[in-house]
């Protein structure tokens, strides 16, 4: 059986969870006696093949769809499983699959594929169902409350093209009334166009992956049938991970993540600022300080310049990541957003260290509350620092944390799942 993984990412280039998923799957599925070819999409101007990890990698320019379709019909398989939905491996990626005959997977990591704004979170403030509708979420993205829901739905059916042109010149208006009337005739075609994406996703694919319950449910929700979806959770690499079984004092809590606001640790300096006396170590090794995390960077630095609780650490490599966590007594994932896993998670879980997280999305599925750590309301910081000051005055919640925490999901599994999900399709091919 001959598989394609595609994804517009893939490591050394970066180590985002999906970089992260799908390297562990193509070695995993390497050792169940499957080799996958790899297409990773690059800003470069010509195509290349390397190796890495003993795998074939073929390196195109992201915007040449063209180089992507040539390679794709010299090296056609059975099986082509994709990993993203962007501009670099998206929609063209995977129609070019399918229409050479091959049997298509598409890994869901993401929530933006059904929704605009890219965290799933109504308003900004509270979780959404992921149902696309487009009074709804024309209304999350701006769209006056008073505009009914009728009108909504007629504006929608704009093409997208007009709709764009006619926000465009309103907004160089001096007027807000105008620029908000931009906003209002051009966001609910966005979310038609939106809609238009997943169908064709949904069509084009034989099967779709989604790693979480939520997104499951959502994906039903827009009409998927159940038959076509796969429910399969992230797993780890869980060989020797050093454990912890003390509780430091102070207790130490650790967040490793981005810096951009919806990873959420201004959150935790937050609470910090509002309990100076409580003994704690807050220890930060964030990633990606760049447009999207700058300010939210030096916002958390300004804080931690005058509280010698908060230490900000570099970044770490992939290979320190685990003996990181396993010398913090929790982990904190204050996740501003619907986590579709995250990784982090159980990571720390398989290094023997209790999380405090948000009660959203993926967190919410993989923490259970009062039992292997403690979920916190996302946005209200003065709940996380009543949790933080809770903790460092009875270390023993976390001792009994640590000793609840149960075996946790592998990478071998994880690769387990998808060969059966690709016999399976070779079935019916």
């Amino acid at each position: 059986m001959n598989v394609i993984q595609a994804s517009a990412w893939f490591p050394p280039d970066s180590f985002g969870g999906v970089e992260v998923y799908l390297d562990g799957l193509v070695q995993d599925l390497r050792a169940l006696g499957l080799n996958s070819s790899v297409a990773a999409a690059r800003s470069i101007s010509d195509p290349t093949i390397e190796q890495y990890h003993e795998t074939e990698v073929y390196r195109y320019p992201a915007q040449d769809l063209k180089a992507f379709q040539t390679w794709l019909s010299q090296h056609k398989g059975e099986i082509y499983h994709q990993h993203t939905l962007t501009a670099g491996c998206g929609i063209p990626h995977l129609r070019s699959a399918k229409q050479l005959g091959m049997k298509t997977v598409v890994t869901i990591h993401m929530p933006d594929l059904a929704c605009l704004r890219g965290t799933m979170m109504q308003g900004g403030n509270s979780a959404c169902n992921g149902k696309i509708d487009p009074a709804k979420c024309s209304a999350c993205l701006g769209v006056s409350k008073r505009v009914p829901t009728w009108a909504a739905q007629g504006l929608s059916y704009l093409p997208s093209a007009i709709a764009t042109q006619a926000r465009d010149r309103l907004r160089q208006s001096s007027d807000i009334r105008l620029r908000q009337l931009g906003t209002t005739i051009a966001t609910p075609a966005q979310v038609r166009v939106q809609r238009q994406q997943f169908d064709q996703v949904v069509k084009l694919s034989d099967r779709i992956v989604v790693v979480c319950q939520w997104l499951y449910d959502a994906f039903v929700l827009n009409g998927v049938p159940a038959s076509q979806l796969v429910l399969s959770r992230h797993g780890v690499s869980v060989d020797a991970i050093p454990q912890k079984s003390w509780v430091t004092r102070p207790i130490r809590i650790g967040f490793l993540g981005r810096w951009q606001e919806t990873k959420g640790v201004q959150i935790l300096v937050e609470a910090l600022q509002s309990i100076p006396n409580v003994p704690v170590e807050l220890i930060i090794h964030a990633t990606h300080a760049d447009q999207h995390g700058a300010a939210n960077r030096e916002k958390v630095m300004a804080i931690a310049q005058h509280d010698a609780r908060i230490q900000i650490r570099p970044p770490l490599a992939r290979t320190e990541i685990s003996s990181a966590i396993a010398n913090f007594d929790l982990l904190a994932v204050p996740s501003q957003w619907l986590e579709t896993g995250p990784l982090v998670v159980l990571e720390s879980f398989a290094a023997g260290t209790p999380v405090i997280g948000s009660d959203l999305g993926g967190i919410q599925e993989l923490v259970k509350h009062g039992v292997d750590g403690w979920l916190v309301p996302a946005t209200d910081s003065q709940a996380w620092a009543s949790a933080i000051a809770d903790f460092a005055e009875q270390p023993e919640k976390i001792t009994q944390f640590k000793q609840n925490i149960s075996p946790v999901k592998t990478r071998q599994a994880v690769a387990q799942e998808m060969m059966q999900l690709y016999q399976s399709l070779m079935r019916e091919h």
